[in-house]
């Protein structure tokens, strides 16, 4: 077969990684993660939580307020790539510094950095934007 006749690779029945990813769930519990589909997931939300259940908002509200949400979603990105801030700085053309800056709350984010970061990581921008 010639080579302008051969398919292109298409990964996982053509969805892209980042909307499959997207449509998945992941839970850990107990030192276990679970990937459940959100579809799945949505016919088990709770109306009615019980007084047993806890927010993620009432979790991380000391990191938040520490290190503002901008931040924090700048930090966990990072940690998804399995980044340290200088390879996360070289990627986003920035200063380790800057990055450590940005990551504490001590500096805006701005919507230059931010639209690098969703050009290199697939990250909306506007998470990144206070």
């Amino acid at each position: 077969m010639s080579a302008h006749m051969k398919k292109p690779h298409i990964n996982s029945g053509g969805v892209k990684k980042s909307q499959k990813e997207a449509a998945i769930l992941k839970i850990t519990r107990g030192g276990k993660t679970y990937a459940i589909p959100k579809k799945i997931a949505e016919k088990y939300i709770v109306k009615n939580p019980s007084k047993n259940s806890v927010s993620d908002e009432s979790i991380f509200s000391d990191l938040i307020d520490h290190f503002t949400e901008a931040g924090s979603v700048l930090k966990g990105v990072r940690t998804r790539e399995n980044l340290s801030q200088i390879e996360f700085a070289e990627r986003i053309a920035v200063t380790q510094a800057n990055l450590s800056n940005m990551e504490n709350g001590k500096r805006p984010i701005g919507k230059i950095i931010a639209k690098r970061i969703e050009k290199e990581f697939g990250v909306d921008y506007r998470y990144f934007l206070e």
